[in-house]
């Protein structure tokens, strides 16, 4: 007759041996579930796109700053501007004499190339007009959305009233009277001083919300002398 277990507990509740099928393995040997490494792989994911996060969030632009790049935007929209702000300049100066009959042999030599060139200086074939509409970046605050705003206004002016401006000219050089390209002139001109006092009103704007002047648009006012 087997003598009775000292534990009659551990008799009726044998524990399995942990090196046979079906047994557990001592606690210590388990891993941690905070140290599994799918654990590790997410913590890891979300704390990269936890700092990405904090990197990306706004952060208050001071006045200074603010002023700062505006000022350094429009010296890059002044700087592009000025080749073609020059041309029609040049343009209208040559529709003055030639209303005006004082070209003179020299002029009317150079006059006809002079207004090809003009009209590319106004046109997208232009470096100049390239950088102003495409590598012109204006920061986005409450100033900022008004020198955006004189931006787009300008590209208006050159790319579009500049450029139509300088090719009536150019046919009105040719064709001196022709009634139908010379209102479309006067219009021009009217569209280009609206774009101009725009985009000026959008700097006065800036420079309200900033408390400082900023550089005037480089848009010249212009006119043939026939209004």
């Amino acid at each position: 007759m087997t003598a009775p277990s000292d534990d009659p507990t551990a008799a009726s509740h044998p524990v399995p041996p942990a090196n046979v099928p079906g047994g557990t393995a001592p606690s210590e040997d388990r891993p941690v579930w905070y140290k599994r490494t799918w654990v590790i792989v997410t913590a890891a994911i979300v704390a990269v796109v936890g700092a990405s996060i904090l990197v990306d969030l706004p952060r208050p632009v001071s006045n200074a700053e603010d002023v700062a790049s505006q000022t350094a935007s429009l010296k890059e929209i002044n700087t592009d501007l000025g080749p073609c702000g020059y041309a029609i300049k040049e343009t209208f100066l040559i529709r003055q004499d030639q209303l005006a009959g004082t070209l003179t042999p020299t002029d009317r030599t150079s006059a006809t190339k002079m207004l090809l060139d003009d009209q590319t200086a106004c046109s997208f074939t232009n470096g100049s007009i390239f950088d102003l509409t495409n590598n012109i970046q204006v920061q986005d605050t409450a100033a900022g959305k008004y020198i955006d705003r004189m931006l787009s206004i300008s590209t208006t002016w050159a790319t579009s009233d500049a450029l139509a401006a300088v090719e009536d000219i150019q046919y009105l050089y040719l064709h001196p009277g022709d009634a139908a390209r010379t209102a479309d002139l006067a219009k021009q001109e009217q569209l280009l001083a609206q774009d101009r006092a725009q985009a000026f009103g959008d700097v006065q704007q800036a420079d309200l919300i900033l408390h400082t002047h900023l550089a005037d648009p480089n848009l010249p006012e212009l006119s043939t002398g026939q209004g």
